[in-house]
């Protein structure tokens, strides 16, 4: 029998939403500000690696609750001390609102002012400065994010480098940064095919009230879908106390991936067709994104990814080995040991579901999965007796295939699924990301702005 579950409160006890939709209030707003042009982060190769808008919107739209804008310095430094707002609210990562030198005698702004922000040119966004304060140290502050072997020797196995994306992105920040609340004042339209996957918390929450999910699991996805992710899903639905699940919510990260991720477009339609082919019931799955420059955290990454699903209204959030990591910083099973038991080095001395003001959404850990060629299936633990002949699920070796333009076989990867690879390879002259496409994405992405007079 299942268990009845509740929708769980967002995180912090309240869901923002900080967008302003009467044009005669967002011109009020604006009126006289300074303005600023955000620009995106850039690599020591001048290669884009962040864009703040995305900060802002996922932060205006309630996925980072109870986060509303820019931290100020205390609270970036309680968040790399203990993982925590100053609120005492869990927390992982700073979000700051960065810019150069040169730029912050431009706009000559103290706390207590505002500054209009534009996006492509266009108004977006208002800033209401609160502080000013400058990061001393981008390398010392990139290492406190992470950690180290040293200071958290539990999870971390190697010291963090240029190799690492997340690393890179705090290394390449600028000095200054502007404290302070954020509000959306010309609400943005995604352009294809981003717009039929928006769905942010107030409108997750409606609907799977609508559905009528009163459970529903979360797939963390950076990644196009192949059968093994199909296994993932199905059986975290079905498994320990939420059998069966209502519901299986894809929130697929959409933002600057590395160097042979698959580009957003594919990811998402990707996923759009394990559910029109019926792979997983339509009926009961749901493809979604969140706008976030993945810092491949794996246990810090998956923290922020139980914020954002619980604030969107998941009851759990399944969790596999090497959870949004990338090469071998951390443990594989670094995730699983955050949500288990904590992990003390990084302020939790038992789970983050049992400390004080800490998560709601409930972990489903997953251990590691195979195809087993004598069973010709996919097996799962030690669900046969075949252990010795098993083939893991190599990502790398899909995208290799997929590299060499070869047909992945049906038992690892939909013919649905190579389709939708294949239309944006042909897009972009390329399957995988690549420079190309991430500088040419930092100057389209995701949204337009419509005009607004201000």
């Amino acid at each position: 029998m299942s268990l009845r579950m509740t929708t769980p409160p967002p995180h912090g006890g309240r869901l923002e939403e900080r967008v302003v939709r009467d044009p005669q209030l967002a011109k009020k707003l604006a009126k006289g500000c300074p303005v600023y042009d955000i620009k995106p982060t850039l690599s020591d190769k001048g290669v884009p690696v962040r864009n703040v808008y995305r900060e802002i919107m996922s932060t205006c739209y309630g996925f980072f609750s109870p986060v509303e804008g820019s931290m100020k310095e205390a609270e970036v430094e309680k968040v790399l001390n203990e993982r925590r707002l100053l609120n005492n609210w869990i927390f992982p990562y700073p979000l700051v609102f960065d810019i150069s030198e040169e730029d912050y005698k431009q706009l000559g702004v103290t706390a207590g002012d505002r500054v209009l922000l534009r996006l492509k040119g266009k108004p977006f966004a208002i800033l209401d400065v609160e502080e000013v304060w400058r990061i001393k140290d981008t390398t010392e502050l990139a290492n406190r994010v992470f950690g180290s072997p040293e200071k958290n020797p539990e999870v971390v196995q190697e010291a963090f480098n240029e190799k690492h994306p997340g690393w890179v992105i705090y290394k390449s920040l600028n000095p200054v940064v502007l404290a302070g609340k954020y509000t959306i004042i010309n609400e943005p339209k995604f352009r294809a095919p981003f717009d039929r996957f928006w769905c942010p918390p107030v409108k997750s929450r409606e609907e799977f009230q609508k559905r009528g999910w009163r459970t529903v699991i979360n797939h963390q996805t950076r990644n196009v879908p192949h059968v093994g992710h199909e296994h993932l899903m199905k059986n975290a639905a079905y498994t320990g106390d939420i059998e069966p699940c209502h519901g299986i919510l894809v929130n697929a990260i959409i933002g600057v991936k590395r160097k042979g991720d698959y580009p957003d477009e594919s990811i998402l339609e990707g996923h759009e067709a394990v559910n029109q082919g019926g792979y997983i019931k339509p009926e009961r799955h749901m493809v979604t994104y969140c706008l976030w420059d993945m810092r491949y955290g794996n246990p810090l990454e998956s923290m922020l990814h139980g914020i954002i699903r619980q604030n969107m209204g998941c009851t759990h959030h399944m969790f596999g080995r090497d959870h949004a990591a990338v090469g071998d910083y951390y443990d594989q099973f670094a995730t699983q040991t955050l949500w288990d038991k904590g992990i003390p080095s990084y302020g939790f001395d038992k789970s983050i579901c049992e400390v004080e003001y800490g998560l709601h959404i409930k972990p489903q850990n997953m251990r590691e999965f195979w195809y087993c060629p004598v069973c010709q299936e996919i097996a799962y633990s030690e669900s046969c007796g075949h252990t010795k002949q098993k083939e893991k699920f190599s990502g790398s070796f899909i995208r290799g295939m997929v590299g060499e333009g070869i047909f992945p076989p049906r038992v690892i990867f939909r013919p649905e699924v190579y389709k939708a690879v294949v239309k944006w390879w042909k897009e972009f002259n390329f399957p995988f990301c690549n420079q190309n496409y991430v500088v040419a994405q930092e100057q389209k992405l995701e949204v337009d702005l419509p005009d607004l007079d201000v």
